[in-house]
């Protein structure tokens, strides 16, 4: 896919952007959480893991051949993404409002750094918005794979609620019961 692709797809909802992640496991389920919260494609930044390896292979449970995906360097796609009208928003472990008091209902483009270092410093220096997961002070930080799927199962719950959106499935029996739905 292409970048255009990607952003093709993401419908002017969701996209998730990723910088850095050298950990397979963690790529692979990033896009496992990508496809499971409707996200509408992935951006794959420069220094992380690459897209075939057979972990990341693995660890997505088949979602990289379902999920739109492409390479590029972050900071070059920020102007692609701002004229098709997409939100810029940064995850991170010590700084920025919490991430349920971010407005879902337009389009938004979430941008995840590596696990050691976070997102780069001119990539947040681009950034619309900064969020954070509210956590206990002594835990440093989360594992970008966490954290990605929180981000997208909170966006995801907040637009399907607002909108009755079937697509995203069952997200609102999620947020209710705190269960999965075995029929979704």
């Amino acid at each position: 896919f292409s970048v255009e692709d990607v952003i093709q797809a993401s419908r002017h909802d969701l996209l998730l952007a990723v910088g850095g992640v050298q950990d397979p496991g963690n790529l692979g389920t990033i896009l496992r959480s990508a496809e499971a919260f409707a996200a509408g494609g992935v951006l794959v930044g420069e220094n992380t893991v690459k897209l075939l390896n057979w972990k990341v292979v693995r660890a997505s449970a088949g979602s990289i051949f379902r999920l739109p995906a492409a390479r590029t360097r972050l900071n070059d796609s920020i102007p692609m993404l701002r004229d098709r009208g997409f939100r810029l928003l940064a995850t991170s472990s010590h700084q920025g409002r919490p991430v349920y008091e971010h407005d879902w209902s337009e389009p938004t483009a979430v941008f995840i750094g590596s696990e050691g270092a976070g997102l780069s410093r001119e990539l947040l220096s681009e950034m619309d918005a900064v969020v954070t997961i509210p956590h206990r002070p002594r835990v440093e930080s989360l594992n970008a794979a966490i954290a990605a799927s929180i981000v997208l199962y909170e966006a995801a719950r907040t637009k399907q609620e607002s909108s009755g959106d079937e697509e995203r499935g069952n997200i609102r029996s999620l947020s209710r019961v705190g269960i999965w739905n075995s029929e979704g």
